[in-house]
């Protein structure tokens, strides 16, 4: 049987203990790492999951979104290149969610490098805040 991180590291009141120079560990049911620990992950706080901006989003959007969130490993002006949604969306897909996305106030299209043959260059924008 395998014990995963969380099992052995419990105190007597069942709360995990983590030392404070590691990242906390993801929950079993949230990973397949036996010891819990992600090197790639993406935070989206409750308030924006549940804003109108973000629920109203279709499935397609929401997706790229999630995508976009994790291949910007945490910085706000990201690059998101063909080959990391190819494999679930068209390109016309892509590019109807691309527009929603921005319609949304989610992202904006910081520097579009279509003619040079680059990956755009995407920004996060808080201005989803604002929707009504």
């Amino acid at each position: 049987m395998l014990v995963s991180y969380h099992e052995e590291q419990k105190n007597a009141k069942g709360d995990y203990l983590v030392p404070k120079n590691k990242k906390t560990p993801f929950s079993p049911w949230e990973t397949t790492k036996i010891n819990g620990a992600e090197e790639r992950y993406i935070r989206m706080g409750n308030s924006q999951m549940l804003h109108p901006a973000v629920l109203s989003l279709n499935h397609t959007a929401y997706r790229v979104y999630t995508y976009m969130k994790l291949e910007s490993g945490g910085k706000p002006v990201f690059e998101f290149p063909k080959s990391k949604w190819k494999s679930f969306i068209s390109p016309s897909g892509f590019q109807k969610a691309k527009e929603e996305l921005c319609k949304a106030g989610l992202i904006e299209v910081a520097q579009s490098n279509a003619n040079l043959r680059k990956p755009n260059v995407y920004r996060f924008s808080a201005a989803w805040r604002d929707a009504k």
